[in-house]
């Protein structure tokens, strides 16, 4: 089964875990390859806002534990610093083995099936400019994300029969494949000024400060700025406008940054979140050379549903991302309520002694808006939105006879043998 109880004792044979105040809870492994640990490097803002947190009703508290609704420091996937992933943590030991075989710069483009049966045999894919066919001895697992494996599943003939046909592909199965999405949209802010800095912090003012023989010397030996995720620290909130109606149920992560776009001013920062030069102009350039800091806040589980849908028959076409953001308004109203809890936890006393200040610079296009209200926040949330890439529900798993279903709770696609899907697509 899929519960917390179920599920736990196979996070905690992968995990590694190395975090000091939760080490001894129960909830955390010590002998798997997946290192968790601390972030090595813990800014004066974290401990400040944690802290302030605390003081404000959120409890200190193991996120990763069961019990969501606090603070607390992030828990990261590094080792002394550095980065861990499946990579380096399973591949880097097992891939000189004779039965594994990795296939790099490799593009999958259909499933294929027995002939008139509903039966996955292999898969079809491109490299170098020419075709490829592998063929499964057991079964064919997809993982390739929440908007490739629909898009893959569809091109294959597995997928909602109406839209198959209409880009003229045979229809294996009629399955809701794409039908639902959900991605936990958020947004850049607020942001606070520190007036009252320690000296020591005064290279995170930028990332060229930070990017010295001395800070890269310390990142190898797993200290320092650099062994930091950026993201610091988490709040977990409840607000009024939640889908769940368990009180101790979450719906807004508040995640607090060392510092804000101003840190990087290089085009790549603003290519990854597709900010326009205009916006990053006007409001992050004026930050820079100044000790600042932002918070993110996202939503758990959005109101707004969309869909993932083909744009054509080509394997290589991108699919069609149905979704927009806000559409309820719901969504809106509980990350405006988070906002103002990070206000609220900002006059706490922890944070005050850094001499912390509301950036007051409105985002350009809210100009017309009293700042600081809570129409402000409204305007703020629809113009600085951004996504976190953490879609899901794409191949959602469900019980036999839900309808919303296109995977069993085993993970096999319903009603074709052989094949399964094992990303985030199935949450």
């Amino acid at each position: 089964g899929w519960s917390w109880d179920e599920v736990l004792p196979y996070y905690k044979k992968i995990e590694q875990a190395n975090i000091k105040d939760f080490d001894e809870n129960g909830a955390h492994g010590k002998t798997g390859r997946v290192s968790v640990e601390d972030c090595p490097f813990r800014s004066e803002v974290a401990k400040a806002f944690v802290a302030s947190a605390a003081d404000s009703g959120y409890p200190y508290l193991d996120y990763n534990a069961g019990d969501n609704l606090g603070v607390s420091y992030l828990q990261a996937h590094s080792r002394r610093g550095h980065r861990v992933t499946a990579g380096t943590a399973y591949l880097k030991d097992i891939k000189n083995r004779p039965n594994l075989h990795i296939s790099t710069r490799s593009w999958a483009t259909e499933v294929l099936f027995k002939e008139d049966k509903k039966e996955a045999t292999g898969v079809k894919f491109t490299k170098n400019k020419r075709y490829h066919t592998v063929r499964a001895r057991r079964e064919v697992i997809l993982s390739a994300g929440a908007f490739e494996t629909p898009k893959l599943l569809m091109n294959s003939g597995i997928g909602p029969a109406k839209d198959l046909k209409r880009h003229g592909i045979r229809v294996v199965q009629d399955l809701p494949v794409g039908q639902r999405v959900y991605e936990h949209g958020g947004l850049f802010g607020p942001i606070f000024i520190i007036r009252n800095g320690s000296p020591l912090e005064r290279n995170l003012l930028s990332l060229e400060q930070v990017l010295t023989v001395d800070e890269i010397l310390r990142f190898r030996n797993g200290s320092g700025p650099l062994t930091s995720n950026s993201i610091e620290s988490l709040l977990y909130v409840k607000s009024p406008y939640a889908a769940d109606p368990d009180p101790a149920m979450p719906d807004v992560e508040v995640m607090q940054s060392f510092t804000s776009m101003s840190f990087d001013s290089s085009i790549a920062t603003r290519l990854a979140y597709r900010l326009p030069d205009s916006l990053v102009r006007e409001y992050f350039d004026p930050l820079i050379g100044v000790r600042n800091f932002m918070f993110l806040p996202m939503l758990l589980k959005p109101h707004t549903v969309g869909k993932v849908k083909l744009k054509s028959r080509n394997p290589f076409h991108h699919p069609v991302f149905q979704y927009q953001y806000f559409e309820d308004e719901r969504d809106v109203e509980a990350l405006v309520y988070a906002i103002k809890e990070v206000l609220r936890i900002a006059q706490a006393e922890p944070l005050q002694r850094l001499g912390i200040e509301l950036y007051s610079r409105p985002v350009p296009g809210c100009e017309h808006v009293p700042f600081n209200t809570d129409e402000y926040w409204r305007c703020h949330v629809r113009t600085l939105t951004t996504t976190f890439q953490h879609q899901v529900a794409t191949c959602r798993m469900g019980p036999v006879g839900d309808p919303d279903a296109v995977v069993d709770p085993r993970l096999r696609v319903r009603g074709i043998r052989r094949l399964r899907v094992v990303d985030a697509g199935i949450i």
